[in-house]
């Protein structure tokens, strides 16, 4: 799945993955850019050029609809020509939400939405959960220290007074402070998946984290916050 590859690769955006179709032919296929720009739709109509005209598109979520880095997703496909979306699920973040789909219905385009939804929200999970939770989702790891699981987008440790966190292109050292203000400050940093040492006593006495089961993302464990907000 070209969203599950990305994993862990792209926060503060979510991992997405884009098929463009045309007379069964696949003519592009994309993932979301490492750092989260440009959008695995752009990339893959960039990629199809004309062929994207009268096309089906297959994507992991819903397009969005807002101006932010980058023009609006939905108004890429629709100046493409593209005559039928098909979307695993609707994204929640408060400034798409439901908007591109209305947005490409009101084009004319045919719109389906729920294939591989389950598959969808696993390989989404982390963004998901910030969306929801405002904090990111955290995993247990076997991985060892300052090692980044498969699927995360940092690791962090905590030490007697203070924590480090360790992405894929920097480290950061901080106070040791409550765990909501931790989650909350990863949240801020736009991290969607954070993997935390299991033999780190910091976190495993936390009691609003409870263990859930295997993911598909090496040895990890999810936690997930139970006090909802």
């Amino acid at each position: 799945m070209l969203a599950r590859e990305v994993r862990g690769h792209v926060y503060p955006n979510p991992p997405v993955g884009c098929v463009i179709v045309k007379d069964g032919d696949v003519v592009a296929e994309a993932a979301t850019h490492p750092g989260g720009r440009p959008h695995a739709e752009r990339k893959a109509l960039d990629m199809a050029g004309p062929l994207a005209q009268g096309a089906t598109l297959y994507v992991t979520l819903e397009p969005c609809c807002h101006w932010g880095m980058t023009p609006p997703c939905s108004d890429a496909i629709i100046d493409a020509g593209v005559a039928r979306v098909v979307c695993s699920i609707q994204d929640p973040d408060p400034r798409v939400n439901g908007g591109g789909f209305a947005a490409l219905k009101a084009a004319g385009i045919d719109v389906n939405i729920g294939m591989c939804r389950d598959q969808a929200k696993a390989v989404l999970s982390g963004f998901l959960h910030r969306i929801q939770f405002g904090a990111p989702e955290v995993i247990m790891s076997d991985e060892g220290l300052g090692m980044i699981p498969n699927g995360a987008d940092a690791m962090l440790a905590s030490g007697k007074n203070e924590v480090v966190l360790t992405t894929r292109s920097s480290t950061i050292g901080g106070e040791l402070r409550s765990r909501d203000q931790l989650l909350y400050w990863m949240a801020e940093l736009g991290l969607t998946t954070v993997a935390v040492p299991k033999q780190d006593a910091f976190w495993n006495q936390e009691e609003t984290l409870r263990t859930t089961s295997e993911r598909d993302y090496g040895s990890s464990t999810k936690l997930q916050l139970t006090n909802e907000r």
